[in-house]
């Protein structure tokens, strides 16, 4: 079992819409960067929304490895024992907690090094990158708990290489594309898929002041031009678009904004991945296809 942008609406599906008690994820061998912050969303706030959720994590050492390595298990708090030694080299970046504006420069620093350190990038792709870096992680101390009643948005970030792209990931638990935009006069939308429409497509923003706005509009036309795929879902919406085309479709209920972008190593001008090349697991059980 694989959880990805696709799947992890099933396990959404199973715990807010079906209201199950008990989620197996024992046979899972491979966890895509947005799959696994949703998910980590989901167990924090059924926990904190007190729901008597139990979880059976993956059986796999490869993949229990892999997400001990991206800091999963340690950001859930999930309480397992005896989990496998973290290899700092075998995620592309582990996740990171993105709290407080004054620290996104900070962060966005040390996701470059984490990228350069790795490959060798084109100088002009890498700062069209660090742009959206910038945009999407002052997005969650600006937007994710802008009317002040969220306790605990829990904004985090985290990043990897599935051998054909780069995929960043970036989450939150706050109040969401729909309740922020209500907060201009006169914009609220009347549904998330409304408002996701207006965010993503149309560039629309809670603020009034002329040229404020518009981030998610023109990083989905930057990852077009890079051929890449990109998935923003908000509320009960959830928008994907790839070579394959793009729509807005209803998923279950669930806060916050959830981001993935898919960028294909070829806009950096990396090379393309051999079968086998360390950093490459996208949290994936290495022995999975053996």
């Amino acid at each position: 079992m694989r959880l990805t942008v696709e799947t992890i609406e099933d396990v959404l599906d199973l715990v807010y819409v079906h209201r199950e008690s008990t989620l197996d994820l024992r046979g899972v061998s491979a966890v895509d960067p947005y799959a696994l912050l949703t998910l980590d969303l989901a167990v924090r706030h059924a926990r904190e929304s007190g729901r008597r959720l139990r979880v059976a994590w993956p059986d796999a050492p490869g993949i229990r490895r892999t997400l001990t390595s991206a800091r999963f298990f340690a950001d859930v708090k999930t309480g397992i024992d005896h989990l496998p030694a973290a290899d700092p080299d075998l995620v592309l970046q582990p996740i990171a907690a993105i709290d407080r504006e004054e620290n996104v420069t900070a962060l966005v620093d040390a996701f470059d090094r984490r990228l350069a350190d790795r490959y060798p990038i084109d100088e002009a792709p890498r700062r069209r990158f660090l742009r959206i870096l910038l945009e999407l992680f002052q997005n969650i101390p600006q937007h994710a708990n802008a009317t002040g009643d969220v306790l605990d948005p829990h904004g985090i970030a985290t990043m990897a290489d599935d051998g054909e792209c780069v995929i960043l990931a970036i989450a939150d638990k706050g109040i969401g594309l729909r309740r922020s935009l209500a907060l201009r006069p006169g914009a609220a939308p009347r549904s998330d898929a409304d408002a996701l429409r207006a965010a993503v497509l149309e560039g629309a923003s809670r603020f009034i002041d002329p040229g404020r706005g518009q981030e998610l509009a023109r990083i989905v036309r930057r990852v077009r031009a890079w051929e890449g795929a990109v998935a923003v879902r908000s509320g009960t919406a959830l928008f994907y678009e790839s070579d394959a085309g793009g729509d807005v479709v209803d998923v279950a209920p669930f806060p916050g904004v959830q981001i993935s972008l898919a960028i294909p190593r070829r806009a950096f001008g990396i090379g393309e991945a051999t079968f086998g090349e360390r950093g490459v697991e996208s949290y994936e059980d290495p022995g999975f296809n053996e």
